[in-house]
């Protein structure tokens, strides 16, 4: 990464963990890959202060380790993505309760403050007292509540409802966050950076010998290697299988335990339903369907931040269309979560000027909506009402095609363009439109009816519920934003609509630079971005053409290229007329505008404006560190006003809003980062 994100994480590091553990980082960080004596070297700490600061830094998975031989000479790494997370550590909890409840956001919190956690140990830390009494297992298989000696954990800070009371809930939470991908089992490829675990996948994987082509052998090799580092990462399919099992299991024993049968009678139904479920692949079969407790999890970072790429994209949705729309919008999205692994360059998109492959495209059908309880859609409710329109006024055939990235325009097709825009003004087709139409129609007539597409509305009585989430669902995918594409089906298909993740992406991003241009140079600055980004962002233009086509004075045009220019949003180009002669008279100047550049020049704006708030921050808060340390002791947390004067109070009223306006910028900074970074 860059420097200004290594500075990032290590103020992060330091505002979470204390001096120390930040020192060790950031001598990782700017020094590189560093064995133990070597960082002893360059920290000039004791080896006691190293080893107490490594423990934290692995333990949060910040710093990553290999040792390549076996033989105790291990090489320690800083891992600066794991470290930026630390800033959403608050986001992701606000998301599990509203996801999941109070319960799964505590238990979230938990495992953020852990790093990792075995879950035999996240139960008694729950349930101290359960290890004096007897061992979990007895404890699990006996499928008892805990006894008035196994008292959970209470927070000061929380309240009664967010409590775990029983084991029952605890693994139900547990089981809920695994089964949405939330939580995943460690594995020793989490320890490693990445190029470790490539060379450690090229050691674990054999060429195939069998394979005389040398080139096919090597491509064989590669797809192996492939796989293996996605069997470490995800989970091999017998991993998940067990997996799965483990968790239906513990489904059907939290379901029985509310039947209300006895104790004794509930475990021999268990032990008579699980008879035929039983896999011996697991790593612990538990009689009762408990998860194992030795399982080791973790938070899935890349499944957090599909979901934040998720609300992103509702709230572009609502921006455009509505919110009813947008709430039927954002349940597709959660119901193709499952099918993604990572935020980006997950999907394989087809080239430029080819057309796209939906077959790489979660798809959700629209059965898989009507099943959702949570989407109600009442069709007599104004929010939700649709305009009734004749059926041969509407044309949805166009929205079944397959979509095609629009190709660059002739000059020679400039007439016939401008003969297309002026027909669609007057409500007439031209005349190759009406060659298409009638074209089109012939091959209309000699479609085989196995692959006809039922795209007709039904206007007859009233409107249901289903008819009114289609009509959602077709409103979606006709926007010019194109949130949905249709996937063509047969009569014996589902219907089923495809999400462009990537594209949409792009349109986030379009967005967020058009924002941040529009809010530091104005209005006219926004506009010269969305000429330059026209046509794919290969549009080049000299100052004559861009006064012309943006309506603004040559001398304001002059100063605002100038501004944007120095700041990194548009790039120049200089064409000398001779190449013998450099003189400004005889140049042609050409502004365009650079995406990938731009994006990355706003990530780094964003990472140092972060850091300077965080050490603001820190700045204020040392202000007044003798009333805050007073106001966080133990006895006084509650009882502020009754122990603290007059003026600490004021002081300690101050610095809380200036520490919730601070870190609340920072929140809305990391919401810019995962648009230019993430998605």
């Amino acid at each position: 990464m860059s420097e200004y994100a290594t500075q990032l994480s290590v103020v992060l590091v330091n505002e979470l963990f204390g001096e120390l553990p930040s020192q060790v980082f950031q001598t990782l960080a700017f020094n590189g890959r560093l064995s133990y004596s070597g960082l002893v070297h360059h920290s000039h700490f004791s080896t006691i202060e190293i080893k107490h600061s490594l423990s934290i830094l692995i333990q949060q998975h910040l710093v990553s380790w290999y040792d390549p031989d076996n033989l105790g000479q291990a090489f320690y790494e800083a891992n600066l993505e794991n470290s930026y997370a630390l800033v959403r550590s608050g986001k992701y909890i606000k998301l599990l309760k509203d996801r999941f409840g109070d319960t799964a956001s505590g238990l979230m919190s938990d495992i953020i403050v852990l790093g990792h956690v075995r879950i035999g140990d996240l139960t008694r830390t729950y349930f101290p007292s359960v290890d004096e009494r007897e061992p979990l297992s007895e404890i699990i298989a006996s499928n008892r509540p805990p006894q008035s000696g196994d008292k959970p954990i209470v927070r000061p800070d929380d309240d009664a409802e967010k409590d775990v009371h029983t084991i029952d809930e605890l693994h139900s939470a547990i089981g809920d966050l695994l089964g949405a991908g939330l939580l995943c089992l460690i594995h020793a490829s989490y320890f490693r950076s990445a190029a470790d675990n490539l060379a450690e996948a090229e050691h674990a994987v054999p060429r195939d010998g069998s394979i005389k082509s040398k080139k096919q052998q090597e491509a064989t090799w590669e797809l192996d290697m492939q796989q293996k580092l996605e069997d470490w990462k995800y989970g091999s399919k017998s991993e998940i299988q067990g997996l799965t099992q483990s968790l239906q299991r513990t489904k059907r024993t939290l379901d029985g335990n509310q039947d209300g049968l006895p104790p004794k009678k509930r475990k021999i139904a268990h032990s008579r339903s699980e008879s035929s479920h039983q896999n011996t692949t697991d790593r612990e079969p538990v009689s009762s369907g408990w998860l194992d407790h030795n399982l080791v999890i973790r938070v899935n970072h890349e499944k957090l931040k599909i979901i934040i790429r998720n609300q992103h994209l509702v709230a572009l949705a609502e921006e455009s269309i509505g919110t009813s729309t947008s709430d039927v919008y954002a349940e597709l999205l959660q119901a193709a979560e499952p099918q993604l692994r990572k935020c980006k360059d997950e999907l394989h998109i087809a080239d430029d000027d080819s057309e796209i492959e939906l077959a790489t495209l979660p798809q959700v059908s629209t059965d898989d909506l009507k099943a959702i309880k949570n989407l109600t859609l009442d069709p007599s409710s104004p929010s939700n009402a649709f305009g009734k329109v004749d059926p041969s006024q509407v044309d949805l055939r166009k929205l079944l095609h397959k979509r095609k990235k629009p190709k660059k325009r002739r000059k020679s097709d400039q007439s016939d363009a401008a003969e297309a825009a002026e027909a669609s003004v007057d409500g007439s087709a031209s005349s190759d439109e009406s060659d298409k139409i009638s074209n089109q129609s012939e091959s209309d007539g000699d479609r085989t009816p196995d692959t006809t597409p039922d795209t007709t509305p039904k206007t007859n009585g009233a409107t249901t519920p289903s008819d009114s989430l289609r009509q959602h669902l077709l409103l979606l995918a006709d926007q010019p934003q194109h949130f949905l594409i249709p996937v063509p089906r047969t009569k014996t298909d589902l219907e089923k609509w495809a999400i462009p993740y990537h594209d949409l992406s792009k349109i986030l991003l379009h967005n967020a630079i058009i924002s941040i241009t529009v809010s530091r140079f104005g209005p006219h600055a926004g506009r010269l971005i969305r000429i330059l980004a026209a046509n794919d962002n290969t549009t080049k233009l000299d100052e004559k053409m861009l006064v012309l086509l943006s309506l603004i004075p040559q001398k304001q045009m002059r100063t605002l290229l100038h501004c944007m220019h120095r700041a990194g949003h548009i790039e120049l180009q200089e064409i000398p007329k001779d190449g013998s002669q450099r003189r400004p008279g005889m140049t042609l100047f050409y502004w365009f505008f650079d995406p990938e550049r731009c994006r990355k020049r706003m990530l780094e704006e964003t990472y140092k404006t972060m850091t300077r708030l965080i050490q603001r921050a820190r700045v204020e808060r040392e202000a007044v560190r003798g009333t805050v340390e007073k106001a966080e002791r133990t006895d006084v947390v509650g009882r502020e006003e009754e122990l603290l004067g007059e003026g600490e109070m004021t002081a300690l009223n101050e610095w809380k809003e200036k520490e919730e306006r601070i870190w609340g910028e920072v929140s809305r900074l990391d919401e810019l980062v995962a648009v230019l970074r993430d998605f």
